[in-house]
């Protein structure tokens, strides 16, 4: 008698948790997709604004990063150098006020109060990977 008991304490655990995720996993899907996608045509447009591509050599177009989480979504492009980028020092944002706040051998952070660049050498392509977030105190936990 006992076992049922307990079996019937699970059973009712099992589909209390998966009715919550189900319920969690779909609200997210309808209520804030588009809060997402608008998130990402914005940081497309303002990624577009600061790397213009007839200043810049960009290869391919904007594509996500790998921080993918509800809050903080980051887009990047790829820049190749050129006669007038040829170092780290001269990719930077060129439309807005930017000020520099981080700088390493292979990193360059800009931001502005909206946004956060970072500007990171890519050895495997011999290139620039550039990253452009919202500028918030979860993007500075996460770096």
């Amino acid at each position: 008698m006992q076992f049922k008991t307990i079996y019937s304490v699970v059973w009712y655990i099992f589909i209390g948790c998966f009715s919550l995720w189900l319920i969690c996993g779909l609200g997210y899907k309808f209520l804030f997709n588009d809060t997402v996608e608008q998130s990402r045509m914005e940081l497309t447009q303002a990624l577009n604004a600061a790397f213009p591509r007839d200043q810049y050599i960009i290869d391919g177009d904007v594509h996500d990063t790998n921080r993918r989480n509800l809050i903080s979504i980051g887009r990047s492009i790829d820049i190749k150098p050129d006669s007038q980028h040829r170092d780290i020092k001269s990719i930077k944002p060129l439309n807005g006020e930017w000020t520099l706040v981080d700088q390493t051998a292979s990193r360059y952070v800009y931001e502005n109060e909206s946004y956060r660049v970072y500007v990171t050498k890519d050895s495997e392509n011999d290139g620039y990977i550039v990253v452009l977030a919202h500028n918030n105190w979860l993007e500075l936990l996460h770096l």
